[in-house]
């Protein structure tokens, strides 16, 4: 294979940098990621080879230029790792997964680069930067500290080889709880065990059992974590016991995709590498970089939390199983798989609320339309056009330019919907392309969620969970949208981990507005 005849060794010459998805074939991705290695590692050579004393243009810009093709090539892998991970992806991500950490360790890990970085950092009181420009100063050196770029070359050799293994052990247990997930999707043989579901989540159930070859039978797929959907919905009992059993059951079997020795040996090795670090554990160490700065910072407010918790969820426990001894024949102790169903049974009895009577109300398109577009109009003058012309990652993907108010190209936003066995569950943001005024970059952000395809013909009908997390996840894109930097550091989302979910959760105010 050519650079020529390999896609992704060229920027994409589509509106906005979009990835050509369809010129793209599993086996340009390993040599576009290591010509993207060997290229910023040149790149980086250059900045540590400059003879003249270290500048924020000669070092920290530099910095920021280098490793474009790794950025666009990394971008557009991710996103269809973690949304259409077939086994040829998978493959790739494991094989991949250790080199990127190994890539990542070369560059903040190299003493030449952090001593210049470190002396522009003394510097910088003395030298005309803007805020963008200082604050980018500051965090690159506290970053590359934080990674160990100070240790010596003996724990550096072992914090990259504890990394390597951390990557690697990272991408297992991603994978198995993936394949794991897809293995528990429970069957069921006839409409009556799943009573309460709607026309459209039957025929759903139906379609997914279809593509697996169960014809005539139906299929509850695990988009979620721990709770489902359709728990506040199933009247049979046992079928609510069935789906919940398998969501918690996830990768915890005996079997090929078990993660709890995995997991062991993630915790093991992140201790080990905070020891080195100089932590008394991965949780210092994570925390000490973000917003709440300590362990004891978040035990503190958790702890603030717990008491009124216990307390609100005492009260609902003893709501719902009064509920249980009134409206049950045979009443039974209130269960895990039980809570979803008798939560709507109460705000019925004392609201006279019925949430599932919403649903002919949040058909898909309508929300999309009339919901998060709407808002998202009225509150920052966007509008969204569908851009049929361009192809996404998968055929269910769909692409909209966004522009503003004035008609000035904003970015290009993509919505992936449907839940399917090589998505992985719940849902999510992320950049496919970052804006930069340093690389002339607009965005490109895709929002994917786990909504069940209805069969043919049939309307796609959100339940009011799922209309509040595509509010949730779009706030997340306008955020991808809308931020506008120099440094592609600062791009997008890249903000604090304890920070980000504050525009998401704005966006959700919205829904009952």
């Amino acid at each position: 294979m050519t650079d020529a005849t390999n896609p992704l060794m060229q920027p994409s010459t589509l509106p906005y940098g979009l990835p050509d998805y369809g010129a793209i074939r599993p086996e340009h991705y390993l040599p576009a990621f290591q010509a993207g290695f060997q290229e910023q590692l040149r790149e980086i050579a250059r900045i540590t080879m400059v003879r003249s004393m270290p500048t924020f243009e000669n070092t920290i810009e530099a910095l920021e230029r280098s490793g474009e093709l790794l950025d666009r090539v990394a971008h557009t892998f991710y996103t269809v790792s973690s949304a259409d991970a077939t086994p040829e992806i998978q493959e790739i991500d494991e094989q991949l997964a250790p080199l990127m950490a190994a890539h990542q360790d070369a560059i903040t890990l190299d003493g030449q680069l952090y001593w210049r970085v470190q002396r522009v950092y003394e510097q910088r009181d003395a030298l005309d930067l803007d805020p963008e420009q200082r604050y980018l100063v500051e965090r690159h050196h506290r970053e590359m500290t934080h990674a160990g770029a100070s240790l010596d070359d003996e724990d550096k050799a072992q914090l990259t080889a504890l990394n390597q293994k951390l990557s690697t052990l990272t991408n297992t247990f991603e994978r198995n709880l993936l394949n794991d997930t897809n293995a528990l999707a429970v069957v069921f043989d006839a409409a009556d065990e799943l009573e309460g579901l709607s026309a459209g989540e039957l025929s759903a159930a139906a379609r997914a059992a279809a593509d697996r070859g169960l014809d005539g039978k139906y299929l509850i797929t695990l988009p979620l974590f721990s709770g489902h959907p359709a728990l506040a919905q199933l009247r049979v009992r046992e079928s609510r016991r069935r789906i919940m059993a398998a969501s918690l059951m996830r990768a915890s079997r005996d079997n090929a995709n078990d993660n709890r020795p995995v997991l062991r040996e993630i915790v093991r090795l992140r201790a080990e590498r905070a020891k080195l670090l100089g932590y008394d554990s991965h949780a210092a160490y994570v925390t000490a970089d973000e917003t709440a700065g300590t362990p004891d910072a978040v035990e503190k407010m958790l702890r603030r939390l717990a008491a009124p918790s216990v307390r609100n969820a005492r009260a609902e426990r003893t709501a719902l199983q009064a509920i249980v001894d009134e409206t049950e024949a045979a009443p039974f102790p209130i269960e895990a798989h039980d809570w979803a169903f008798y939560t709507e049974r109460v705000r019925t009895a004392r609201y006279d609320i019925d949430s599932s009577a919403l649903r002919p109300w949040f058909e898909a398109e309508r929300v999309l339309q009339d919901g998060v577009f709407f808002a998202a109009n009225r509150l920052y003058g966007v509008t969204f056009s569908e851009r049929e012309d361009l192809a996404a990652y998968h055929p269910g993907a769909r692409v909209f330019e966004v522009r503003d108010a004035d008609g000035t190209a904003v970015g290009l936003y993509v919505l992936d919907l449907y839940t399917r066995d090589s998505k992985r569950g719940g849902a999510w943001m992320n950049a496919i392309v970052s804006q930069s005024r340093l690389r002339g970059t607009a965005p490109v952000v895709v929002n994917n969620l786990n909504v069940p395809l209805p069969g043919d013909g049939e309307p796609t009908l959100l339940t009011l969970d799922e209309v509040t997390t595509l509010f949730h996840e779009f706030g997340h894109a306008l955020h991808g949208l809308f931020a506008t930097v120099t440094y592609p550091h600062f791009a997008g989302t890249n903000v604090f981990r304890d920070f980000v979910e504050f525009p998401s959760q704005v966006n959700e105010m919205w829904i009952l507005w």
